[in-house]
């Protein structure tokens, strides 16, 4: 902002302490100081007097073309503006940006990290030059980090369903979430059949591991005796499983308790089996978002 020295008063005021003829008892005078170029607009500092009294105040002139040439006619290029007004205009910004740096060290406190990303990339960018956004830098690529982990650990715990089913003997629990691959032999993409992975505690069979298809089969006529099995980058290891005699579209794991302990490790399975009509293929399940308290009485470990 340039302080514009004063060579007479603009819009066809006196110059400084010029008069329009004689002063009249009690009538108000006006005489402008100073005025600063604010690049929008003119600020003028303005006294107002009569015969007993003055007052000083600040006005400010929209920079319409009109007014800038009244302005440039008549005030030439001076110095700095005095420190006192920048500094006040910069200790109201730094105030609100500080109010603002509350706001975002509690969301930080809760975790909210999505919310606190937010609130930290506007106070950097409203108030770069306070004292509040070099604060906010010191954390906030840390933040951003975490809210980008915290949308994925939803993501990922949004893909199972938990379920409790009242049973002979008492409850029959099952968590499961479907392949990211889908069948293809579903006429569309909406009506698309994906492989199930299931998890169960059952009153009476006690623990299971299985993977279910709704309208498809699984083809053992070469045998399904082993399922190729990869926890997340880890070599695939053979796992034995079983085809229900009972006929259900289901295939077990038998050693559930080496899968769900290796499971509770790990972020994503890749298992392979053979569906009838359309051969062999690789299923991944993105598992991380497994939540073991919800499956009263499967394995922990």
């Amino acid at each position: 902002m340039r302080l514009i020295a004063i060579d007479h008063a603009p819009g066809g005021s006196p110059a400084a302490g010029g008069r329009f003829g004689a002063r009249r008892p009690g009538q108000w005078t006006r005489r402008v100081r100073e005025c600063w170029d604010s690049g929008a607009g003119i600020i003028w500092l303005v006294d107002y007097s009569t015969d007993t009294m003055t007052m000083t105040r600040l006005e400010l002139r929209s920079a319409n073309l009109v007014l800038l040439a009244a302005v440039l006619a008549s005030c030439s290029t001076g110095t700095a503006p005095p420190a006192q007004t920048a500094q006040t205009m910069q200790a109201d910004v730094d105030a609100k940006a500080a109010k603002e740096l509350t706001l975002y060290e509690q969301m930080r406190a809760s975790q909210s990290w999505d919310l606190a990303t937010s609130l930290g990339e506007e106070i950097v960018k409203k108030y770069p030059a306070s004292p509040a956004a070099a604060t906010v830098k010191q954390t906030l690529d840390d933040v951003r980090a975490k809210g980008v982990a915290q949308r994925d650990s939803r993501r990922l715990a949004r893909l199972w369903a938990y379920a409790a089913t009242p049973e002979a003997g008492g409850t029959q629990y099952t968590a499961a979430i479907e392949s990211k691959e889908q069948l293809k032999s579903a006429a569309s993409a909406k009506d698309a059949e994906r492989i199930r992975l299931v998890l169960r505690q059952h009153p009476q069979w006690g623990q299971s591991v299985y993977l279910l298809l709704d309208n498809a089969k699984f083809d053992c006529s070469k045998g399904c005796a082993t399922l190729p099995v990869r926890f997340d980058d880890a070599p695939a290891q053979r796992m034995k499983a079983t085809i229900p005699p009972t006929g259900e579209p289901a295939l077990f794991i038998d050693d559930d308790k080496g899968f769900i302990a290796k499971m509770l490790k790990a972020k994503s399975v890749t298992i392979e089996a053979s569906i009838k009509g359309e051969g062999a293929k690789a299923f991944v399940f993105e598992i991380g978002g497994y939540d073991a308290a919800k499956l009263p009485g499967i394995s922990k470990k």
